[in-house]
């Protein structure tokens, strides 16, 4: 799911029916200025279900990181909204499905954090498989605003110039020129959707 469609950025542009070609190219923009947001905040932001396998928690203490047992596991998306299923990995081999219910083995928050009830995650690598619904839906206004002016600032330079004299006519090309770049507004405002780590 895109952040923005080619329609919204058309009336943005206040331009007639895009074309085909032209509907393409909206589309690219579209993904290219999605793909900035996402680099900013280190997640996607769009609401969706997937399958992520974790290695046990870590303790950084500033030489090194060591495994250690903990009641917590960060996940790597929030919001978060469904946990369909969490299977705990042995080292042995044997996997363990847990279960959330009246007698549950594990609780999840919103804020994407995984507690263990009345036991912890192990530490080893790859211990956690868990099925879960995390990101926005809808996706917040701010995000589809800074999505939209940078494909809109893309759409403005469509041959990547970056310079131009009229005197004897001499132009400059360059793939930074597209010119989608972020904003310290738009930094601050995709701040609040950051990745926890």
């Amino acid at each position: 799911m895109a952040y923005a469609s080619p329609e919204q950025l058309r009336l943005l542009l206040r331009q007639e029916a895009f074309t085909a070609d032209e509907t393409a190219a909206a589309e690219l923009l579209i993904d290219l200025a999605q793909g900035a947001i996402d680099d900013e905040t280190g997640q996607a932001l769009e609401s969706s279900t997937d399958t992520v396998t974790l290695d046990g928690p870590t303790r950084d203490d500033g030489l090194y990181q060591s495994s250690t047992r903990s009641q917590r596991l960060i996940l790597p998306r929030w919001p978060v909204t469904a946990v369909a299923s969490v299977t705990v990995h042995g080292e042995d081999g044997q996997d363990v499905a847990l279960v959330h219910g009246p007698h549950r083995d594990y609780t999840w928050s919103a804020d994407g954090i995984l507690t263990r009830v009345g036991g912890e995650w192990p530490a080893h690598d790859r211990a956690v498989t868990a099925v879960v619904t995390a990101g926005f839906l809808p996706l917040p206004a701010g995000v589809r605003r800074i999505c939209l002016r940078l494909a809109s600032v893309g759409w403005s330079n469509p041959e990547f110039l970056s310079a131009e004299t009229l005197g004897d006519h001499s132009r400059s090309f360059s793939a930074e020129a597209l010119g989608m770049e972020l904003t310290a507004a738009d930094r601050r405002t995709l701040g609040a959707y950051r990745a926890r780590t």
